[in-house]
């Protein structure tokens, strides 16, 4: 005879993962190969996985193959800030989820670390959890270790709290995190002014080493636009915050 005790069973928390995507699918079908087998991993959680199409030419094809996987189509791209926020707007559906990864599609971002990610999160080691890549110039090219530097100091000083690498997109939010946060970026910098307004809100941000990849995949950052947005983002927001605008 069982007893009630026996018949509980505890449910496996549950993890969305957004992979945003634009024109490039090249690796995509070996990295949602490798999130599947990793989940055989992490019995204490669920994974569902979320493509968020940003306007690619042609569409992402459907991988019907794999299991918890949905896609999200922009019509036209929008920009990473933007697939990003549909891919929030969609798990943020779901009071079930509470935690959402972010990845990239182009395997710079090994998924074998997400155990990493999400045993951090449990920990209560950061309601953000980053990347942490080595600025290592052997691997990483002389302008991106220039660009990560600055900008880390930037926006750690806003934040009032030490972010060892703000551009990496590799990142676990938490559902307390994105409940009090409302950005409004489209394009890249959506990650960087997350941070801010996060350090603001007073959330605590941990971080996971990973490794410095660069696999020769074309980068979408336009250096001198995306660099007057970033100058733009730190004035309106420090306008923003002498005006108490918070």
């Amino acid at each position: 005879m069982e007893t009630a005790h026996s018949q509980q069973q505890t449910s496996p928390a549950q993890c969305g993962i957004i992979i945003p995507v634009y024109n490039s699918p090249d690796h995509l079908e070996e990295l949602l190969s490798r999130i599947t087998d990793l989940e055989k991993e992490l019995s204490e959680w669920q994974l569902s996985i979320l493509i968020v199409d940003d306007g690619s030419t042609p569409p992402v094809s459907n991988f019907l193959d794999i299991p918890n996987l949905s896609i999200l189509y922009h019509h036209s791209n929008l920009g990473k800030g933007a697939a990003l926020k549909s891919g929030f707007s969609y798990f943020m559906d779901n009071p079930s989820i509470s935690a959402i990864l972010t990845l990239d599609a182009d395997l710079q971002h090994p998924p074998e670390h997400i155990p990493q990610f999400l045993n951090s999160f449990q920990g209560k080691q950061g309601d953000i959890i980053i990347g942490s890549r080595r600025r290592d110039p052997k691997v990483m090219p002389p302008h991106r270790i220039l660009s990560n530097y600055l900008t880390s100091k930037i926006i750690s000083l806003m934040a009032g709290q030490k972010i060892h690498d703000s551009q990496c997109g590799y990142r676990l939010y938490s559902r307390r995190a994105l409940e009090k946060i409302q950005a409004g970026e489209n394009r890249f910098h959506l990650e960087s002014e997350f941070l801010i307004r996060g350090g603001w809100q007073q959330l605590t941000v941990g971080h996971v080493d990973i490794p410095t990849i660069y696999n020769g995949a074309p980068s979408a950052i336009r250096h001198l636009p995306d660099t007057l947005n970033f100058i733009s983002l730190i004035l309106r927001l420090s306008m923003e915050r002498i005006r108490g605008h918070v």
